[in-house]
């Protein structure tokens, strides 16, 4: 009787285990097939600056040349044309001929020329954050106008005491999503270095907020996660962080609250392999959340490689965009 009894448990372990594991790889593959492959505009960065690209092709042009539906857009490159609603129907046109999803937008209040950045959403000052707010609600006009659900913010600061830059960044994002709500359009943040690059701060800052109308866009990237960064500079692309945030760990931390997931890729080895994130790690933290949607494609290299960087064997845009979603059909087939 005993041995029977025991047969029957080891069998009924083993049956449970088998299930257990049939279950989890089905969940798996349920996951793998609900995340999607987007493209950043900002991925042909040198292209936009050089004049060779028309932002009006995008949605077309990424379905074209790489198979992909899904487009996120940077603001740059608008020019101004942020302005002209015909220029915004045009281009929201465009998409629902090329059967785009448009995403989000990238928003940087910054002068390409000079580099120099407009007033910051965690300024100190108050006059600067309600100028940032103004200039924030302008982008969230163009994401309802071509079709978007979120627009990305910076939040850089002068002020040493995190408390203060928490507190007013949640001053100035609640305003801001007083006014986006209207249209159920997103604030997402991104870990983009500094203060952000901080996983622990931006989640403090997500959940201080406490809205359905905000959220994180957690980013692959080195430089996205080193929180001793100043502003905003093309020329710092790649250089090594002095105090850098464990970034498999950061993103981990940022998935609960996930509205987008920034594929960042620089530099390839001849196996294919981005050389600074291990993407089977890091797209497994992505597979483990309960995150759907699209993962999207920011290939940095060759922007890296126009400013100068030390590496001189940086893809084209087109190519080492083609090379990360290679990377992410890999992994998440």
């Amino acid at each position: 009787m005993i041995l029977n009894r025991r047969k029957f448990i080891k069998n009924s372990i083993a049956v449970f285990s088998a299930n257990t594991l049939t279950q989890n790889i089905f969940a798996n593959e349920i996951f793998k097939k609900k995340l999607k492959i987007a493209i950043q505009l900002y991925s042909f960065g040198p292209n936009i600056m050089q004049g060779k690209f028309n932002l009006l092709d995008f949605p077309q042009f990424i379905k074209d040349n790489f198979g992909v539906k899904g487009a996120e857009y940077w603001s740059i490159p608008f020019m101004g044309k942020e302005n002209d609603n015909s220029y915004l129907k045009t281009l929201k046109e465009k998409s629902i001929d090329a059967n785009t999803d448009n995403l989000l937008i990238l928003v940087d209040d910054i002068n390409i020329q000079t580099m120099k950045s407009g007033p910051s959403l965690a300024s100190s000052v108050k006059s600067e954050r309600d100028l940032a707010i103004d200039f924030h609600k302008k982008w969230v006009d163009v994401a309802k106008k071509i079709g978007c659900h979120s627009i990305r913010v910076n939040l850089k600061s002068e002020e040493s005491d995190n408390k203060k830059i928490l507190d007013n960044s949640s001053e100035s994002i609640l305003k801001l999503i007083d006014y986006s709500k209207n249209d159920k359009i997103n604030i997402v943040i991104e870990n983009h270095g500094g203060i952000t690059a901080d996983a622990d701060w931006l989640v403090s800052l997500i959940q201080n907020i406490d809205s359905k109308y905000i959220g994180t866009l957690p980013d692959f990237g080195d430089y996205n996660f080193c929180m001793k960064r100043g502003a905003l500079d093309f020329e710092d692309l790649g250089k090594v962080c002095e105090n850098q945030y464990d970034k498999y760990m950061g993103v981990e931390k940022l998935m609960p609250y996930a509205k987008g997931v920034s594929a960042k890729s620089h530099h390839f080895n001849q196996k294919g392999e981005e050389t600074s994130t291990d993407f089977s790690r890091m797209l497994k933290i992505i597979l483990n959340s309960n995150y759907k949607g699209y993962l999207t494609i920011e290939y940095e290299g060759a922007m890296a490689g126009m400013y100068g960087n030390e590496k001189n064997d940086y893809l084209s845009p087109n190519d080492g965009v083609k090379a990360t979603q290679n990377l992410l059909n890999k992994y998440i087939g």
